[in-house]
């Protein structure tokens, strides 16, 4: 096979990436509507590199790196993500792939490369390891089959919602609550609790305007993504990602105030979103989670939830001729 010659992606090519995606990852299909919003509206602080590989004119990989400000990240951390449709797949070209994306990252100035893979991905695993990634962290995957835990689950969110509202709590959704500061005090809840996300690189600051727009993303609806409020401050929330196009239903995240934490507070927040989805007809909801994220992990078992492979998270330090 002849090497891969490579060529800016543009927005016009999301679509293009979020097929190539998916072809090299078919257990979680990319959306093309949710890959073009996050190009267009993604964090204003940080820098991306987008790259479309093409062998004899094909379009066969896909291929990003993303890094914060600088000055935030002593480390130089930058986030590389190989994607090669799986009809083209050899040792030769994904090793080709990956050594030519960690060139292109150096040239700006990283220092430590960060890179995750699904644990049945062997040849990728085998390829990482090669070129001098080190395994680093691992997120657990889970799925819960609605169809079977369906009605269990409806009647726990009905119970759960009665046992917090004894105790103050009231549980809502955002289209319900217009409270005049409420982007301001969920971005407040939203930034606190993710630092509490069991983590090895920097967890950097959310520009304001970045959560709005996660806010109001396609995939996010406002009727679907429920508060637990204690008067007018919302202590926990969480909701599910619908992709418009195609993928699964995915939690999109769950939180609680460290305060109101060992209450069950976000267990109950979180049931609302499954029962929701219960009477959507959705079949199924996937979730990850840090493997060293215990009280999340532990809600997953009680809700029902079953292991599905997760992925690996690789660390790679780069050395200062890597930078010339």
């Amino acid at each position: 096979m002849k090497k891969p010659t490579f060529r800016a992606a543009a927005f016009d090519d999301a679509a293009l990436a979020a097929d190539i995606m998916t072809a090299a990852f078919p257990r979680e299909p990319a959306d093309p509507v949710l890959t073009l919003e996050r190009w267009q509206r993604g964090r204003e602080d940080f820098i991306w590199g987008r790259f479309i590989a093409e062998v004899d004119g094909v379009p066969v990989a896909f291929l990003e790196w993303a890094h914060g400000p600088w000055e935030q990240l002593p480390e130089r951390h930058c986030y590389v993500d190989v994607f090669l449709d799986l009809t083209y797949l050899s040792k030769t070209l994904l090793t080709q792939l990956w050594k030519w994306l960690e060139e292109e990252a150096g040239k700006q100035g990283a220092l430590t490369l960060n890179a995750s893979a699904g644990e049945e991905e062997t040849e990728l695993l085998g390829v990482l390891k090669a070129v001098g990634y080190e395994r680093q962290r691992q997120d657990r995957v889970w799925i819960l089959d609605l169809n079977a835990h369906g009605a269990r689950l409806t009647a726990e969110a009905a119970a759960a919602r009665e046992q917090v509202k004894a105790e103050g709590i009231t549980l809502t959704t955002l289209s319900e609550w217009h409270d005049p500061d409420r982007v301001a005090k969920l971005f407040k809840l939203s930034e606190e609790t993710r630092q509490d996300i069991p983590h090895s690189t920097p967890i950097l600051p959310q520009p304001k305007e970045y959560f709005v727009n996660r806010m109001n993303a396609p995939d996010r609806r406002q009727d679907r993504w429920w508060l637990a409020l204690d008067g007018d401050r919302p202590v926990a929330m969480s909701f599910l990602s619908f992709p418009p196009v195609r993928g699964h239903v995915w939690t999109g995240y769950t939180c609680c105030e460290r305060d109101y934490r060992g209450r069950g507070i976000a267990r109950a927040v979180k049931l609302q979103t499954l029962a929701q989805a219960v009477e959507l007809a959705i079949p199924s909801v996937r979730t990850d989670n840090d493997s060293e994220n215990a009280a999340m992990l532990h809600i997953n078992e009680t809700l029902g939830y079953e292991s599905l492979p997760g992925y690996v998270n690789f660390v790679k330090r780069l050395h200062a001729r890597a930078l010339r």
